[in-house]
């Protein structure tokens, strides 16, 4: 294997990258000595111990905080520019956007948890509406690359996104920055840390941050609404931080964050033979020739309103040959979503919807401290989660008429011709109520034993077991269709004209809402020292996500149970099938790994073979969401970072991610809005195996440069740069022609006038590169696709006061 993944790398990408050089210690690797005391030091915790890049023997990507500082990294979301193995996807909300590492990840909803888990300072955020806040003070993130169980409790079977805050400091300091920037951008943030006493330190941070929508809006029936994609949010965290002695430590931390947001807007790709519907009706439809004209025919605004909140408690004893480290958290986070339903700019319908996330964990960790050939780590993890969301679909004033024009004129002869009175199909005001929710209880045991088997070998075995038992249920409350009042008008053609049918809730008689998994997973690993500048790495290691239940209105129950939900009395008068439970998801990935660091140059490389058993896919083709099963999905690739600083001055980094997906089986896909019918009228499943996995880029890049200098009068300045290169990718399956591509260009500057006073510029996007971020069916507009698309150019300047 170590041949195969050497000539791909050095024979098949390495020619494509201008910094190829780089890679000649990797192709003909030397035994040679060499001084590193030229670059900066970098320590993690990925491995749950404080250790060097360098002496960690696990594929990770760190960011430091002076970066993110200095690139105007804000959020998560921001983080893809300068880590190319990271990619986040939007969705029809703020609250939707879903992370993947490597290529993978599943798309979070409330019955589905994430591939990629984030922690922050050790405590699991279980969906990304937790972890959307503008970022605090930062140590660093890790992102790590592949199963993580059995240094993480809650397993993330596609890596784990590890947010390292800075704690209090018993030396007073503080700082407060002002940032305004286009679009009526303005932000500030201040944190303050200092001793209260000689054993006890306390911080207080927090922060706004506002913008207007870079997105117009031109509905002229709407003319008051505001404009789309615009930032609204504010933050506060407060830490204490107690020390009684060398072997004990408590920090809590306490935090708040608000999001009020109109987001996100959709674009057409294509216009679909419904559009001229609209014109028809008084409406307006944009030109599709340049789907990326930001503005907006909406007819009601989008609206997120996010509230995340916790407490954590985390303590340190230290014992004379282990530490036991205690992590106990409480997070509560509320949703609130409202707006328009298929990005049209006439009323067909509005959705309103209020999800609550509350979840307690408890994480226990024995890490050892002793001298001697063996090291370990033994914890226990808990998680209790309850989620509920309420939501409400209601029908507009356009969507009688729209409906009528597609079927000719004819809706007012069918109401006679049943003996209702002119307006009863699909009246205005007319609400349909879903209630779902799922109660979710994990624990897992987890450790891992490093044996040195010499003073340059390493051997280590790592083993989790988890368990994840979930309850989860679906219930349509109210349907005040017509159609679902009497059920003989679905059993015909018209059924084709209910917008809402009924569904079949559960638990029921046949479904009881249950699953319960449980998996041992494991890591194997030789870490070999060539010297003090060279390490290697070959481990093997598996993965394991739990079942996802499918809780959105367009939850279908399997085709096989429509016999006995007929028996039964409780199937729907218009029945449609699909899929509500994904089984669970395992990953198994072998990695060889190069570490080098020499005086001015560092270089860590990872070539693997990754591969995912019953990978989790969910999808949407603007009429039905779809939760599926890949029956086996592999990745083959490498990842890089590399840094060289030839001066004190300069530091260049260059870092990549190769990769080749593919469907090895997959008989059982979502189907297209082109896949044939069986008899009953539902879409077969199609069967994509041999094909590419959608929305991975098979080459992603980031280069970046930094210039620091310090004058003889105490003044100090930077200029940075990052690049982000992705190349193109298919985004839909129906649409081969629309594809991907991203070529963004960041820079910052920055200029200390003093210890005190510093002023920065900053610009993303500055390529001003316009790509889809995500395609989709447009809801009820059969034949119009849809995109959201990535934010335009942005610019600004902070202005930043130190003080001591």
């Amino acid at each position: 294997m170590l041949n195969k993944f050497r000539n791909l790398a050095c024979s098949q990408f390495v020619p494509r990258i201008a910094f190829a050089m780089t890679f000649g210690g990797v192709c003909a690797l030397t035994s040679q000595t060499v001084s590193a005391q030229g670059l900066e030091e970098i320590i993690v915790t990925a491995s749950k111990r404080a250790q060097t890049l360098q002496e960690t023997p696990i594929a990770v990507m760190v960011t430091s905080g002076l970066a993110i500082e200095q690139a105007k990294v804000f959020d998560i979301a921001d983080l893809q520019a300068l880590v190319p193995t990271l990619k986040v996807s939007s969705s029809t909300r703020v609250s939707g956007q879903s992370f993947s590492i490597r290529g993978f990840g599943s798309p979070t909803s409330l019955g589905t948890e994430p591939s990629v888990g984030v922690f922050v300072d050790g405590v699991f955020r279980s969906r990304a509406t937790g972890a959307l806040a503008d970022l605090p003070k930062l140590e660093r993130i890790e992102v790590l690359s592949g199963p993580q169980s059995t240094l993480f409790g809650k397993n993330a079977s596609a890596g784990v996104i590890s947010i390292v805050t800075a704690p209090p400091t018993h030396e007073r300091s503080g700082s407060i920055e002002a940032s305004a920037g286009n679009y009526n951008h303005f932000g500030m943030k201040g944190r303050i840390t200092g001793g209260v006493s000689d054993t006890l330190a306390m911080s207080l941070s927090g922060g706004f941050n506002e913008r207007d929508g870079y997105t117009e809006h031109i509905n002229p029936l709407f003319p008051d609404l505001p404009d789309v994609d615009d930032r609204s949010r504010w933050n506060l965290r407060g830490q204490a931080l107690w020390e009684p002695n060398d072997t004990f430590s408590l920090r809590v931390i306490a935090d708040f964050s608000d999001i009020d947001e109109i987001c996100c807007a959709q674009t057409n790709v294509i216009q679909g033979p419904t559009q001229g519907a609209f014109v028809a009706l008084g409406g307006t439809i944009l030109d599709d020739s340049d789907p990326f004209h930001r503005t907006s025919l909406f007819h009601s605004s989008p609206t997120s309103e996010i509230e995340d909140s916790g407490l954590s408690v985390h303590a340190n004893l230290a014992f004379e040959h282990f530490t036991l480290t205690s992590i106990t958290a409480l997070r509560s986070n509320e949703v609130r979503t409202g707006g328009h339903v298929g990005g049209t700019s006439i009323n067909l319908a509005t959705g309103t919807g209020t999800t609550e996330i509350d979840a307690f964990s408890q994480e226990l960790r024995l890490t050892s401290s002793h001298d001697g050939p063996f090291s370990w780590i033994l914890g226990g993890f808990f998680y209790d989660e309850e989620a509920i969301n309420d939501n409400t679909f209601t029908y507009g004033e356009f969507l009688a008429p729209y409906v009528n024009f597609l079927v000719g004129g004819q809706l007012g002869l069918i109401e006679g011709a049943f003996g209702f009175p002119a307006g009863s199909f699909l009246a205005e005001g007319t609400n349909v109520d879903y209630s779902q929710g799922q109660d979710n209880t994990d624990y897992s045991v987890f450790g891992t034993v490093d044996y040195a088997v010499t003073d340059a070998l390493t051997a280590t075995v790592g083993l989790n077991y988890t368990r994840d038992k979930k309850e989860a249920f679906l219930e349509e409350v109210r349907n005040g269709d017509v159609f679902s009042a009497i059920g003989a008008l679905a059993a015909g053609p018209l059924g084709a004209l209910q917008i809402r049918p009924p569904i079949v809730g559960f638990p029921n008689v046949l479904e009881d809402g249950k699953s319960d998994d449980s998996d041992t997973t494991y890591q194997l690993r030789l870490a070999y020292e060539l010297n003090d500048s060279v390490n290697f790495y070959f481990s093997h290691a598996t993965g394991f996500k739990s079942s996802s239940w499918d809780l959105s209105n367009f939850s279908r129950p399997s085709l096989s149970l429509a016999p006995a939900l007929d028996a039964a009395g409780i199937n729907s008068s218009n029945p449609k099938y699909g899929s509500r439970l994904a089984s669970p998801e395992f990953a198994t990935v072998n990695e060889i790994g190069i570490k080098l660091r020499f005086e001015k140059f560092a270089l860590n490389v990872a070539i693997f073979d990754q591969s995912l058993e019953d990978f989790q896919v969910r999808s949407f083709d603007g009429v039905d969401f779809f939760l599926a099963n890949a029956g086996e999905t592999s990745v083959d690739g490498f990842e890089f970072d590399a840094r060289y600083s030839p001066t004190q001055n300069w530091t260049f980094t260059l870092a990549g991610t190769f990769l080749d997906p593919v469907y090895d089986d997959f008989r059982n896909a979502p189907p297209g809005p082109n896949s044939p019918l069986d008899e009953n009228g539902n879409r077969l499943p199609a069967d994509l195996t041999g094909q590419k996995p959608l929305n991975i880029h098979e080459e992603s890049i980031v280069l970046g440069a930094v210039y620091n200098r310090s004058f003889e009068n105490g003044m100090s300045m930077f200029v940075r740069a990052d690049y982000q290169y992705d190349s193109s990718t298919q985004i839909s399956r129906d649409n081969p022609e629309i594809l991907r591509k991203i070529n963004n260009l960041g820079m910052s500057a920055g200029l200390s006038v003093n210890e005190n006073l510093s002023i920065q510029l900053w610009g993303r996007n500055l390529t001003d590169d316009e790509n889809y971020l995500t395609l989709f069916g447009a809801a009820a507009q059969p034949g119009t696709v849809s995109a959201f698309i990535n934010p335009p150019r942005t610019y600004g300047a902070s202005v930043i006061y130190d003080f001591n």
